[in-house]
């Protein structure tokens, strides 16, 4: 039976974490899928499932066993592959243009100014040109996505005191 439990980083219970799925799994996602800081790995395991693909989910696995992570996949059936991203650098280790839909599910807001230029300046560099980026994060942090530079809107909603900011790499 597969182990997931709340991590404390993302501040949220289990049914707001499966509240969230439910909201990607709509998506019409094409091409390689990554997911960046996915926690307990409920979302990309679940994620992997409904869309019938391979998801790439990288974490700084400090609250998470990533052993876990990769147990839990297996049992699932799912197709994810888990890497181990460090901080402060959070270099992502993929060559440019290799993602053409990258995800980050109450992650950026824990991350200092720095590190979240430093992110999205990465995830625009692994993005392929006309790719999407989605972030999910508390209403209250919402200038993040006024720090994403090479980025166009495509859409902006809320929901449940979380935004989803949808945006193509230009």
């Amino acid at each position: 039976m597969p182990t997931y439990y709340p991590v404390r980083r993302m501040g949220i219970t289990l049914d707001e974490q499966n509240f969230i799925l439910r909201r990607l799994a709509q998506l019409k996602v094409e091409g390689e899928v990554l997911d960046v800081g996915c926690g307990n790995s409920l979302i990309p395991i679940q994620l992997s499932k409904a869309w019938n693909r391979k998801i790439v989910a990288l974490d700084i696995w400090d609250e998470f066993p990533l052993e876990t992570a990769i147990k839990n996949a297996k049992e699932e059936g799912a197709d994810v592959e888990f890497l181990k991203i460090e901080r402060p650098t959070l270099k992502l280790p993929f060559p440019d243009s290799s993602f053409s839909f990258v995800y980050s599910v109450m992650f950026v807001y824990n991350l200092r100014k720095h590190e979240r230029e430093a992110l999205f300046t990465e995830i625009r560099r692994v993005l392929r040109d006309g790719g999407l980026f989605l972030l999910v994060d508390p209403v209250i942090v919402r200038r993040e996505r006024t720090e994403l530079k090479g980025f166009k809107e495509v859409s902006y909603r809320e929901e449940n005191a979380l935004f989803y900011y949808l945006a193509r790499k230009e």
